[in-house]
């Protein structure tokens, strides 16, 4: 089995006294409650990828995204104007959920000139506008600019969509972004023709799926067979 020396500059314990050498808990990556205020503090305050610009190519193209970690589905479209919105997927009548096919739980795309609810068939065009409402004289005082869809804060890095559930974001998505991508600026991504992606359901909290992409300790045992030069 292979060792690995410590690097010249020393340990993490090393450098950052304050870790300890003892016992890592692991308490806040199996109680729930702990993960409902993670939903809160990081996955509806950061910037988090969506899709790309090649999913909605020409005005009226749109598709939705199931967010569990955030509990909410958004809509994302080219507007008129060709700009990329995000709005909650929900209705604004009763809280029906707006677009959906044959499973109200599964994802969906098309092309479509405005958003009509299957429930009592009210209309937002593409820019988020209450358009109709089934026999509006019926309704009370109604404002009809008042019940356009919620929008979800939208941004594009080259041609990846990013949405933020905050209020206000605390950052722009290029600040949020920092250093890991200034080397990325300018790549042809949209010059590529193939695309591949894989999903993978863990029973796991994020953190420990994280965690394992993180250390290398268990490279030399797992992925022995990859390199084995490498490990030996």
């Amino acid at each position: 089995m292979a060792r690995f020396p410590k690097p010249p500059e020393g340990s993490w314990t090393q450098h950052y006294p304050q870790l300890g050498t003892g016992p890592v808990s692991y308490e806040d990556s199996i109680d729930p409650a702990f993960y409902e205020v993670e939903r809160k503090a990081v996955f509806k305050r950061a910037w988090l990828n969506v899709g790309r610009v090649e999913q909605i190519p020409r005005k009226g193209s749109y598709f939705t995204k199931e967010l569990k970690v955030a509990s909410t589905s958004i809509i994302v479209v080219r507007t008129t104007s060709g700009e990329v919105k995000a709005y909650h997927n929900i209705c604004r009548h009763r809280g029906n959920k707006l677009v959906w096919n044959d499973m109200p739980l599964e994802e969906t795309s098309g092309v479509c000139r405005q958003f009509t609810c299957k429930y009592h068939a009210w209309r937002y065009d593409l820019d988020g506008n209450l358009t109709f409402v089934q026999q509006e004289g019926e309704f009370f005082d109604l404002d009809k600019s008042r019940y356009g869809l919620v929008p979800v804060h939208c941004d594009v890095w080259e041609g990846f969509i990013f949405v933020n559930f905050a209020p206000e974001p605390e950052q722009t998505l290029r600040d949020f972004l920092g250093p890991m991508i200034t080397n990325l600026d300018g790549y042809p991504f949209g010059k590529m023709t193939s695309r591949f992606q894989y999903r993978s359901e863990v029973k796991a909290n994020w953190k420990l799926y994280m965690d394992a992409f993180q250390e290398f300790y268990h490279a030399p045992v797992l992925h022995a067979n990859q390199s084995p030069t490498a490990y030996s």
